[in-house]
């Protein structure tokens, strides 16, 4: 896997060989922003490798993976995303990078994942990216993903652009609202690497006055980064305040016995 599987390749190396997953795309493009959710599935051998990838690499390797250890492959996974985008950029608008930024990256790992490393029960791990474009895409002549391949991907863009050609996505399916969903997958282009373009033309039969009304102006300053922050940040002191309580409890009843 190219860039997601980079997310998390500190925590799945490990002796018993990386454990394949099931990756689902959801993209949501709107005219000045697009989030891209990914939600990551192990099951049976898969998760038992999974679980046994963070116990060696960022655990005690004690065959069991404790709260504290959960929160510090979260960070993992999310610094490992950022840093894998940043690396090789995974939306272009006209062929272009510049148009976008990366506002912020977010993670949430199952609490599944936390008991015996030897359990087989299912994990579903949650990732999530939010973009910002410089011009309103209604403007653009094309948009471009870099995902995993072979893995489904569902593409919903804004009310006013209209997808003229598709290439790079097997199995397509399209529902037309007020606006376009696609549905349907990547298609390999090379060993795990899938590439979906889409050629986009600004929608004619929507009036002029509400397309111009849209796009005269960008959007205030996008406050989804800075309330994911606060999200992921409750998390994480939620799991600390739960591991500190343990240890206050471990310590307690060790009195008490003695």
């Amino acid at each position: 896997m190219r860039f997601i599987a980079a997310a998390i390749l500190i925590i799945m190396a490990s002796s018993t060989g990386a454990a394949e997953s099931l990756w689902v795309n959801n993209i949501t493009v709107n005219e000045y922003n697009m989030t891209w959710s990914y939600t990551e599935t192990f099951t049976n051998e898969d998760s038992i490798a999974y679980r046994i990838g963070i116990d060696k690499e960022l655990g005690n390797n004690d065959s069991f993976i404790n709260a504290w250890e959960l929160l510090l492959a979260d960070r993992d996974a999310r610094k490992n995303l950022r840093d894998a985008i940043e690396k090789e950029p995974d939306v272009r608008i006209n062929n272009e990078t510049s148009w976008v930024e990366v506002l912020d990256v977010d993670s949430e790992l199952s609490s599944e994942i936390i008991g015996k490393t030897h359990s087989p029960d299912a994990i579903v791990n949650r990732y999530r990216v939010t973009y910002r474009f410089k011009d309103s895409v209604l403007n653009a002549g094309s948009i471009w993903f870099l995902g995993e391949a072979k893995s489904p991907v569902t593409i919903v863009m804004p009310a006013g652009a209209d997808v003229v050609d598709i290439s790079g996505m097997d199995n397509v399916t399209k529902i037309m609202t007020d606006h376009l969903e696609i549905s349907g997958s990547f298609r390999e282009i090379s060993k795990e690497r899938g590439e979906i373009n889409l050629n986009l033309t600004k929608n004619t039969s929507i009036p002029e006055t509400n397309v111009s009304n849209v796009t005269s102006s960008p959007p205030p300053e996008n406050t989804t980064a800075p309330m994911t922050e606060v999200v992921s940040m409750m998390r994480e002191v939620s799991i600390i305040i739960a591991v500190l309580v343990i240890v206050v409890l471990i310590y307690v009843f060790g009195i008490r016995r003695k």
